[in-house]
């Protein structure tokens, strides 16, 4: 590949990756507009798997009292501003991966937590945490830079990014 080519390749990803973000701030607006009382109701797609209304008035959304699309607004915002900055400050991109990876994991977690408390989805969630995952996807070069810096450095235990399958003794 030549240099241009990666220059062209790497554009593209930073794109999808600030393009994933808006996305994904995009989808919160709503729900934080419905949980602090601006708007009377959540549209849903006509399908019994998805109950917003209810699962963005829940207890579980509003950490310490505070609406969780909110605090999304405030970290994907953050997100898109490392996004930005990482093209040209090396701490940015390491810090980019980082709050990558702690986007991805808050997103996964907020997905399970909705189907196994409430056996229904946000469809509005949903598509943040589909937009979060195309910017894990996108941001996969600055996690990976950062999660090796980490190694070499000795601030996580492993080595490489390579597992190791172990055998489980039987049941």
């Amino acid at each position: 590949m030549t240099p241009l080519d990666v220059e062209r390749k790497t554009a593209a990803h930073d794109a999808l990756l600030l393009g994933a973000c808006c996305s994904a701030l995009a989808t919160l607006i709503p729900v934080g507009l419905y949980q602090t009382g601006v708007i009377s109701r959540l549209p849903d797609p006509p399908m019994s798997l998805f109950d917003s209304n209810r699962i963005a008035m829940s207890k579980v959304a509003h950490p310490m009292g505070i609406p969780d699309a909110l605090l999304g607004l405030v970290s994907f915002s953050a997100t898109f501003t490392l996004a930005i900055l990482a093209r040209r400050h090396r701490t940015a991109r390491s810090l980019l991966g980082a709050k990558l990876i702690l986007d991805a994991s808050a997103a996964a977690f907020n997905v399970g937590r909705q189907v196994f408390c409430f056996g229904k989805l946000c469809s509005w969630c949903t598509g943040t945490a589909i937009s979060t995952g195309v910017m894990a996807y996108a941001g996969r070069t600055a996690i990976r830079d950062t999660l090796l810096k980490a190694a070499a450095t000795g601030k996580i235990g492993a080595t490489s990014c390579e597992y190791t399958i172990v055998d489980l003794p039987p049941n």
